[in-house]
């Protein structure tokens, strides 16, 4: 059963992480945060490109061998992390929230019981719409049932899938830094906002996500932007 974690928890979990990383480098962090260099400094894990097999409608990026303290980046996904800057990075920090929140290292290196093995991997996935309307027109056969069975069977467990995103966002964008840089620029305006997520090497909807995490940004339904959920519904003149 995957514990459940609340996001202030993790988000303290990566502040010391990060504080224990500042220490190894011997220097304050400015973004980008290297989070290469931190999965190997800090938790120990190595990072591996390969092809990994992917299910029809499925989309990969990477993958943890816990036992091998190894990240898998799918090598077949290469053209797609070339497309979008930041998706190694956010792939690379999923990974090592599974690691940092919910492996048990202490079994790691225990014998298994004969008959019973750990888990190969936890991937990270991401489905195309387009291919969840070709997955759903299977499901009226028994080909399409045993397809969707194991592909939610690959599945992260929500709980956990929340979590480490969160986890992902706190150390690629650590709340004290992204706090500093956000209020500085006009958060109303999207180059602003497109500026601050290359300084951060993220996507743009991960620095959407985290700002609104952090309540520096609302997103309104029309897409107008706001500095805050206040000041969407016109409460942030109430305050100094």
């Amino acid at each position: 059963m995957t514990r459940i974690l609340r996001n202030q928890v993790v988000e303290d979990i990566a502040a010391i992480r990060l504080a224990e990383f500042e220490s190894k480098l011997g220097k304050k962090l400015e973004p980008p945060i290297p989070i290469e260099l931190m999965a190997e400094r800090l938790l120990g894990l190595s990072i591996l490109w390969e092809p990994i097999e992917e299910l029809p409608g499925e989309t990969i990026f990477g993958g943890i061998r816990p036992e091998e303290r190894l990240i898998v980046m799918n090598e077949n996904r290469r053209a797609l992390f070339t497309e979008k800057p930041g998706l190694i990075r956010s792939t690379v920090g999923h990974e090592m929230g599974h690691w940092d929140l919910f492996v048990d290292k202490a079994t790691l290196d225990h014998p298994m019981l004969t008959g019973f093995d750990r888990p190969a991997s936890f991937p990270l996935r991401s489905t195309p719409i387009g291919e969840v309307v070709i997955i759903s027109r299977l499901m009226a056969s028994a080909e399409g049932q045993a397809l969707l069975h194991e592909m939610e069977s690959r599945a992260d467990d929500p709980h956990e899938a929340r979590a480490v995103n969160r986890y992902a966002a706190a150390i690629s964008m650590p709340a004290t830094l992204i706090r500093r840089d956000a209020v500085a620029i006009d958060r109303t305006k999207w180059p602003p906002l497109y500026a601050l997520a290359k300084r951060y090497d993220v996507t743009i909807s991960a620095l959407r996500v985290r700002l609104m995490q952090l309540d520096l940004l609302y997103v309104r339904e029309d897409g107008k932007l706001f500095e805050s959920k206040d000041h969407a519904f016109g409460q942030g003149h109430l305050f100094p």
